[in-house]
């Protein structure tokens, strides 16, 4: 290895450990490093001559139930199309969340239409959920974002270009999940869902979904109606103000 590339490793691993505090770990010996996520864990193994050459692999990989899901997550660092010689590890944990986010979505699908199923209940069930994106530049993801499927009641919410970018979708359950799954099979730097909850949300504008400026006007726009501070607190801490 090269003079340099030790400190290249060790400023990316200080920056990990800055943005995931002890979710983070690495091994010298070894050359593998793990990142969990509540129950979940990423473990990778570290070429001798990462970062200036070689990619890291995937060793290990199980998801909250501990189930084991390596090959999706090799399979989403593929599609990454890593650059040799370019850290990684970044890129990496955020492909690990976003196969953690898709599988916790498709079990709360299943778990819903078994129940569904199972009971032959006619009503809807709500979910309001808080998206924080890296950035929402281009024109049509943010008319995607403003164009749910029809539905009654409609899904209402807001979006809030820029960086980073928010959407904040409420309404029937499957029909946010819907839209949630069209909008996360876009191409994103970052993609993560901070609030998922079966509930309803209300908001100053009404109904549908309307596009915002700032960071503040989010925050005007979900304080309607009684659980309006409520909704505030819950948004504030999803996306770290707070």
């Amino acid at each position: 290895m090269s003079d340099q590339e030790p400190s290249r490793l060790e400023t990316e691993l200080e920056l990990l450990e800055a943005m995931y505090p002890d979710q983070t770990s690495y091994s010298t010996k070894s050359r593998e490093f793990r990142f969990s996520d509540a129950t979940a864990s990423l473990t990778l193994r570290l070429p001798e001559t990462y970062p200036e050459a070689g990619l890291p692999d995937v060793i290990s990989a199980t998801d909250a139930a501990k189930t084991d899901v390596r090959n999706q997550g090799r399979s989403a660092v593929k599609e990454l199309g890593l650059v040799d010689g370019e850290e990684a590890l970044d890129a990496i944990i955020a492909a690990f969340q976003q196969v953690l986010e898709s599988n916790a979505t498709q079990q709360s699908a299943q778990l819903s239409s078994a129940k569904h199923n199972t009971s032959g209940a006619t009503h809807h069930e709500d979910k309001t959920v808080i998206i924080w994106l890296h950035h929402l530049l281009n024109t049509n993801k943010r008319k995607l974002a403003l164009s749910p499927p029809p539905s009654s009641p409609p899904v209402s919410g807001l979006t809030k270009p820029g960086y980073p970018g928010i959407l904040i979708f409420s309404g029937p359950l499957s029909v946010v999940n819907e839209h949630v799954n069209t909008l996360k099979a876009q191409n994103w730097q970052a993609f993560q869902v901070r609030y998922e909850e079966d509930e309803m949300w209300h908001f100053a504008h009404g109904v549908g979904v309307r596009e915002v400026e700032t960071m503040a006007e989010v925050v005007k726009g979900i304080q309607a109606e009684e659980q309006g501070k409520k909704q505030k607190e819950e948004f504030l801490k999803a996306v770290g103000i707070k």
